[in-house]
Formats: C-alpha cells, sequence, structure tokens
C-alpha cells in the first residue's frame, strides 16, 4: 500500500486508542499506585542487586520506571496516565507491524492492531498507572518476536541484537516474559520461511536466549518462593487453571461464563491447533502460552493479566476476517467482478466495523467505571490537604473508621506519604488511638 495509506491506519489505530481512554487520562491514581510512588521516596537503583532482600516480585524495570517517572512527571496523575495510553498506541503499532511483517498484507496487520486497541478484557492495563507492568512486558514481547523473526529472514544480526536485548528487558519486567522463549521457537516453525530448521541448528539458535532465561529463573525463583502468595497457596496447580484459562478465553470476546460457553470454548482452541494454518496455531499458542502464568491464581482472573494475551486473540480476529474475504471471493466468483468485489468489500467492512465498534463500547465504559473508581483517592486527599496544608516529619493522620476499610489502610498510608513527600508519616484509624 501507499506509505499514505499505512500512515492513515497508524493514525486510526491511534485515534481508537484516545476514543476508549480519554476519560483514564483524567483519573487519580488507584491502590497499589501509591506503594509504587511511595515506595520510590526511599529507593535507590542500588537496591536492585540485593536480591535477599526481595520477597514477593522482581520487577527492575518497573522499579526504575517510577523512580524516575515520579520527579519527571512532577507527580502528575494525567502525565502519569498519559504515558500509559501513549504506551498502548505504540504496542497497537508494533502489532500492526509483527502482523504485516508475518503476513506481508497492511490490512491484515492493521484489522489484528485495531482489534487489539479496542478489546476490553484488559482495561486495566492501561487504565491503571500500576498495571503498567503489563504493556510494557508486551512491548518487548512484540519487538523481541519482530526482531527475531527479521533476523531468520536474513535482515542482519542487528535484528537478532535488538531481539535478545528485549527479551533480557521482558524479563526485568514481569515474571510473565518467560513465556517469550516458546514463543520465538514456535514463530521460527510457524511464520519463520527458512530451509535451515534442523534440531542441531535450532538449540544452537536459541542458546543465547536460554542462557539469558537461566541467569534470570536463578534470580527470580528464590525470590517468588518467598513471596505470600505462593507460601499461602494463592498461587498453585490444580484444575481452577483450566477453568480460569476458559474465563479469560470468553473475557476477550466478552461472552458469558458459562457450562456452555467454557465446552464451545474448549472445543474452538482444539479445532485451532489442531485444523488451523500455521499463523492460526501460532495465534492460539500465543494467546493461551501467555495466559499460562497467570492461571494457577486461586482468586480467579485478574482483568489486567489479559493484555499480553490479547495480541493473540486479535491475531485469530484478523485471520478470521481475511478468512470471510477469501471465503466471499470464491463464492462472487460467478457474479459480475466489480460487482462481486462490491459485495466483498461491504461484507468484510461491516463485520470488522461491528466487531470494533461492539469492543470500543464495552472498553470505553470500563475506561469510564475505572476512573470513577478513583475518584474517592482524589477527594480524600483533596480534603486532608484542606484539612492540614503541611504536616511536619514524623505526624500521625487520623481517618475515619469508614473510610479505612472503603479505601484500604495500606493505601491511605502510602497515599499521605506520597503527597507530602514524607514517608515518615503514619495513618491510624481514629478509634485506635490511645
Amino acid at each position: 500500500m501507499p506509505t499514505a495509506t499505512r500512515l492513515a491506519m497508524g493514525a486510526a489505530i491511534v485515534a481508537a486508542t484516545a476514543v476508549v481512554y480519554w476519560r483514564a487520562v483524567f483519573a487519580y491514581f488507584y491502590e497499589d499506585d501509591f506503594q509504587w510512588l511511595a515506595s520510590r521516596l526511599v529507593f535507590h537503583p542500588a537496591e536492585l542487586l540485593r536480591f535477599g532482600s526481595y520477597s514477593h516480585f522482581y520487577r527492575p524495570v518497573i522499579e526504575l520506571y517510577f523512580w524516575m517517572a515520579a520527579p519527571l512527571f512532577a507527580g502528575s496523575p494525567l502525565l502519569f496516565h498519559l504515558a500509559n495510553v501513549a504506551l498502548h498506541a505504540v504496542n497497537g503499532l508494533l502489532v500492526f507491524v509483527l502482523v504485516r511483517t508475518f503476513t506481508g498484507s497492511d490490512r491484515h496487520g492493521f484489522l489484528a492492531a485495531l482489534f487489539f486497541v479496542v478489546l476490553p478484557a484488559y482495561i486495566e492495563a492501561v487504565a491503571w498507572v500500576g498495571a503498567l507492568a503489563e504493556p510494557v512486558t508486551t512491548f518487548f514481547v512484540c519487538l523481541s518476536i519482530h526482531g527475531f523473526v527479521q533476523w531468520r529472514r536474513g535482515r542482519g544480526a542487528a535484528w537478532q541484537a535488538l531481539s535478545l536485548l528485549t527479551f533480557w528487558l521482558g524479563l526485568m519486567t514481569h515474571e510473565s516474559a518467560v513465556m517469550i522463549l516458546p514463543l520465538l521457537v514456535l514463530a521460527e516453525w510457524t511464520v519463520v520461511d527458512r530451509d535451515d530448521r534442523g534440531w542441531r541448528r535450532a538449540v544452537l539458535r536459541f542458546a543465547p536466549y536460554a542462557a539469558l532465561l537461566a541467569v534470570y529463573l536463578a534470580i527470580d525463583i528464590p525470590i517468588n518462593r518467598r513471596s505470600y502468595l505462593v507460601g499461602e497457596g494463592y498461587y498453585r496447580p490444580g484444575i481452577h487453571a483450566v477453568r480460569n484459562l476458559l474465563d479469560y478465553v470468553i473475557s476477550l470476546y466478552v461472552g458469558k461464563r458459562n457450562a456452555a460457553s467454557h465446552a464451545g470454548v474448549a472445543l474452538v482452541l482444539a479445532a485451532l491447533l489442531v485444523k488451523g494454518t500455521p499463523r492460526v496455531r501460532f495465534a492460539t499458542a500465543w494467546m493461551i502460552l501467555t495466559l499460562l502464568p497467570f492461571l494457577s491464581f486461586t482468586w480467579g482472573n485478574t482483568s489486567r493479566y489479559a493484555y499480553t494475551p490479547a495480541v493473540g486473540f486479535a491475531m485469530l480476529l484478523a485471520e478470521g476476517v481475511e478468512w470471510l474475504d477469501r471465503f466471499l471471493s470464491r463464492w462472487t466468483v460467478y457474479r459480475p467482478r466489480a460487482s462481486g468485489a462490491r459485495i466483498r468489500a461491504v461484507v468484510v467492512t461491516a463485520v470488522a466495523a461491528f466487531l470494533t465498534i461492539r469492543f470500543m463500547g464495552f472498553a470505553m465504559k470500563g475506561s469510564a467505571n475505572f476512573a470513577a473508581r478513583t475518584e474517592p483517592y482524589r477527594q480524600f486527599v483533596t480534603a486532608l490537604r484542606a484539612a492540614h496544608p503541611t504536616l511536619p516529619p514524623g505526624s500521625t493522620v487520623e481517618v475515619d473508621p469508614a473510610i479505612d476499610a472503603r479505601l484500604h489502610h495500606a493505601y491511605l498510608e502510602s497515599l499521605v506519604r506520597w503527597h507530602y513527600q514524607d514517608p515518615t508519616i503514619t495513618v491510624v484509624v481514629a478509634s485506635r488511638l490511645p
């Protein structure tokens, strides 16, 4: 396609992102945001090398982001939210480039990217500042796979270097990035068109990735074992993982969670993996593999964890629209060429538009709802600031028991510390004072 058309496609992806998330841009901070921000008051990058001090997760890219962004954005929730939404738009453009690389089709890449940026299943990953790890991980996943495919297609060693660098950065962002390596292996066997794919060469090809993964696991596994999620049984294998997988897929297409949907999703996934084209199998595997790290949580599904899997789902939707176009091309072959082309264009455009608008409707509502959930924290800190314009170091702030219960004590204390830029302030419930 002409460059102008590709630019128009990119602009449409960015515009769709803005339409869905414009309300989230004006939201306040929410829950975990305050702990990330308050912890930056006493953070130093050297702490990233003290592995023994971590007891929950190890995400140095995110820690460094908040350490640098907090002063850069002057604590502005607007700028933090703008950064999240901008990253989501960039990820949409990356999906466009990635799928175009796989298929050689601008339209195919555009459809996958458009579907991806408007999906409602992962709203929190974009609207919630503290959920930034999901879109950042996806950014590195897409770059690593794109670089690998370009390198394997003979575009130069610089692409391999990019793939390895972003693979490592993905691991340093979120535990789920361990799935990049299986995705690279699948990309090798589904979308890379080369004749040198023997297993011995493949072992050498993936050895640098495996070495980086081994170093990461040596750091991360001991940390995760110390996590309360493992120690208290909130993260463990079991049959609940199967139900979680089916529920995540249902949430991606905004369906009903019932026995019929579970059975239908299971059958469709099996059919796609067994009977699908190589690209369909890759997209299906992308969705399933990137969900695997989250399926063992016993409390069910979490919206933000659907972000990276949504790329695979969007690829599948685009494959479906392209299949419809090919089917109609066979059906309309007996009609006059101009008439058949018009029928195909109208039907395919209508289907793509219906899917986009349907998803956008749910996503815009979810974005607005999340923004509304942040307002009680804004109201609390506004009232507190009016009552106490300044607080001396070591101050104790009393809060009403009802407010403490509704907004959660740990978040309130972090909020107060961040707002007054003082980690020595404590928050207590009024009725518990001596």
